[in-house]
């Protein structure tokens, strides 16, 4: 008989974008069961068929109520399947999946921290989340980060000891499936030709969620100051509202007359990617970055705000280029030197597939994963 293994995250974006590779392949080994809100996002269709999925009411925000209902419909769930291993990915999952998991007595709870949404905060609301970490941490077994520097920041901020955060494998939560994630010449060509774009004008892409910690109004702002001097350059961005922010970006992006083009969420990002020139991430805050390298692993660069996280995706000047957190003004100074130098693009551009393709496949990731699962389970026999 499969040993059972729950992941629990809180909505089915995470899911695929952090732990498909994952469940795919831990799926032909053990009973695999992913909990998620299921309602908040569609889940891809091999994730679905690989493993078993129970929807649980979790929202991203703390809600009393459906946190309880939520908390509840875990324990029903552990109950039924009896893990061996509750492995819990994003705040609010962690905090019930650990605490369900504890209190059913589930033998290995495992988290993973991919950013600390309280990083950027202050005042109550900073140590409120900082306190969910840490109980996180207590009913938790083991935890781990997707990011060295992570780690670091964890220890310094005292939510974990020293050591008591850990990476599997080179870093990445999820790593890069390189069959999806390839540059292609082709793909790009046909998306621009129907798109209405030449081969020569630089468009800058963003994938990601729309939420303020992202930096989006940051983008935006700083995208404005680049299209006063090249006005047919364009700004492509790709992802979910999960905040309702994209009427005020809509608004704010027509009040300065930029060129943005909204695409929405998309289970497929690789198909901007591909046919975009430079990515560009402003976040505040950010476990490791994955994307980053997703977008590397499509043979374009990335520039971003130096922060912890982030700084373990990119190699400075080399993969791509750094700006200090906040400054928009520099981050359309960065967009501008890439957009008008076209051999520097191509060699960042190149560095960062090689760095992606060599240190970050999902499949050398997935193997981690496997590798400490199976010497995990091994302890218990």
């Amino acid at each position: 008989m499969k040993r059972s293994l729950v992941f629990v995250v809180t909505t089915p974006f995470a899911a695929n974008a952090f732990l498909r590779t994952h469940l795919l392949a831990l799926a032909e080994t053990y009973d695999v069961t992913l909990c998620v809100n299921t309602a908040a996002y569609p889940l891809v269709d091999d994730i679905a068929r690989a493993v078993r999925v129970r929807n649980i009411d979790i929202t991203r925000k703390i809600a009393p109520w459906q946190d309880l209902r939520a908390l509840l419909q875990l324990l029903h769930c552990f109950r039924a399947i009896r893990p061996v291993v509750v492995h819990s990915i994003t705040p609010k999952a962690g905090l019930l999946a650990m605490l369900a998991a504890w209190l059913v007595g589930v033998p290995w709870r495992f988290h993973t921290f991919t950013g600390q949404i309280w990083a950027n905060k202050s005042g109550i609301g900073r140590a409120i989340l900082k306190a969910i970490d840490s109980l996180i941490v207590a009913f938790a077994s083991r935890v781990f980060a997707d990011s060295a520097s992570q780690c670091r920041f964890l220890e310094r901020e005292h939510v974990v000891r020293g050591g008591g955060a850990t990476v599997l494998g080179a870093g990445s939560i999820a790593g890069v499936d390189l069959d999806r994630f390839r540059p292609d010449p082709t793909a790009r060509a046909i998306f621009r030709a129907a798109a209405g774009i030449d081969s020569d004008t630089p468009v800058f892409i963003f994938v990601g969620r729309l939420v303020r910690d992202k930096g989006v109004f940051d983008l935006v702002d700083a995208f404005a100051l680049v299209n006063a001097h090249h006005s047919n350059w364009e700004m492509w961005i790709v992802g979910p509202d999960e905040d309702g922010l994209l009427a005020e970006l809509r608004a704010r992006g027509e009040q300065l007359g930029v060129r943005i083009r909204w695409f929405g969420p998309t289970p497929c990002p690789e198909r901007y990617m591909v046919a975009a020139d430079v990515f560009v991430l402003p976040s505040y805050r950010e476990g490791f970055g994955s994307v980053i390298i997703e977008a590397a692993a499509c043979g374009i660069p990335c520039i971003a705000y130096r922060i912890d996280g982030v700084i373990d995706a990119i190699v400075e000047d080399s993969t791509g280029l750094f700006v200090d957190k906040g400054d928009v003004f520099g981050l359309s100074v960065a967009m501008i030197r890439l957009g008008i130098a076209s051999d520097l693009l191509e060699k960042l551009g190149e560095a960062a597939h090689q760095r992606a393709v060599t240190n970050f496949s999902s499949t050398a990731v997935s193997v981690a994963w496997q590798e400490f699962y199976s010497a995990t389970l091994e302890k218990q026999t």
